[in-house]
């Protein structure tokens, strides 16, 4: 039976469950929260407790930064990787970042906006930050670092045809956007959890209690006010952030918007390339599809005569487009009504 121990480390709190599977079957056999003023003592508890001595664990990475690329489709593996390495280059000399003091790596998904490019997620993080969680956890088994926002799509119920968002409020705000079971695009704001925390540990002196308060606490939204029925004295920045989440559902929105707009655009442009594409095979009757290869231009054209219909090479152009004319006003004047 594999097993696995997912620690998610934050400025103050520690949060970690233990699963096991066997077969498909996946089982939690352990999880909890901790606040910590020593982060390995925390560490070699949580382990302790859990019985991970020997199961490897995976842990996640912060203060990671994304930045996106957009390349041709037509590059292969090789000049791909070169491509999107001399524009990371180029980004650490405009941005004075030094390359060596970074570990990158990068995912790939088709561009929404352009279905001949290819968008690069690109994801780097310091190199002295990643060998701090290496001597924190001292010489244990880690198995993975990853950064939050992209992992967490792993986990989530995802539909094959939907898109979705994915809110994840930490000490700061992750907004992971899903485009065909795919990250698309991962957006971080400064808005998240550490603020509430610390302005509830100011009054409770105690981190773990601030978060069970924070956990228990709704907070509604401007338009959502009348649904609360008793101030809660723990919030004095409510005006706040309740201004901040009203920023944060707007840029959701504007989100989702934008993603819903962009698969409109895509399947109206799908679908109309499928309507020109069926009206000038079928009505013509061309047939001038083949491979090009290596051709030039003027063996393309012999090779296309071979395929030509001889009848067509006796009608004029003004009878081409007469017979074009005819079928575009059988159908009401209206390519999208064709087939």
């Amino acid at each position: 039976m594999a097993s696995c121990l997912g620690i998610y480390i934050d400025k103050n709190i520690i949060k970690y469950a233990k699963v096991s599977k066997e077969k498909e079957d996946l089982k939690v056999e352990a999880f909890g929260i901790k606040v910590y003023s020593n982060l390995q003592e925390a560490i070699n508890q949580i382990v302790s407790e859990t019985f991970s001595f020997k199961v490897p664990i995976s842990v996640n990475l912060s203060e990671e930064m994304y930045n996106y690329f957009y390349m041709s489709d037509l590059l292969n593996k090789k000049d791909l990787d070169k491509a999107i390495n001399t524009e990371f280059e180029s980004l650490c000399y405009e941005k004075q970042y030094n390359p060596n003091a970074l570990e990158s790596r990068y995912a790939l998904v088709n561009d929404e906006n352009d279905k001949d490019k290819i968008k690069v997620i690109h994801v780097s993080a310091n190199k002295i930050k990643i060998n701090k969680i290496i001597q924190d956890f001292d010489e244990k088994k880690i198995e993975t670092i990853s950064p939050i926002s992209l992992s967490i799509a792993n986990i989530a119920p995802l539909k094959q045809k939907e898109n979705s968002i994915i809110v994840n409020i930490e000490d700061i705000t992750t907004i992971t956007t899903i485009v065909g079971q795919k990250v698309y695009n991962v957006q971080k704001l400064e808005i998240g959890a550490e603020q509430i925390l610390d302005a509830i540990n100011e009054k409770e002196n105690s981190y773990l209690k601030a978060y069970e308060i924070c956990k228990n606490t709704t907070i509604y939204t401007m338009e959502g006010k009348e649904l609360q029925d008793k101030e809660n004295e723990y919030l004095d920045r409510k005006e706040e952030l309740s201004n901040e989440i009203a920023v944060l559902n707007n840029k959701l929105d504007n989100s989702e918007e934008r993603i819903n707009r962009q698969k409109d655009i895509y399947e109206k442009k799908y679908s109309e390339y499928n309507f020109l594409k069926l009206y000038f095979e079928e009505e013509l009757s061309l047939n001038l599809l083949f491979e090009r290869g290596n051709m030039s231009l003027d063996e393309c054209v012999k090779e296309a005569l071979k395929y030509e219909d001889i009848s067509l090479r006796q009608k004029t152009t003004a009878d081409m487009l007469q017979r074009l004319n005819n079928v575009y006003n059988s159908y009401n004047s209206e390519l999208v009504t064709y087939n």
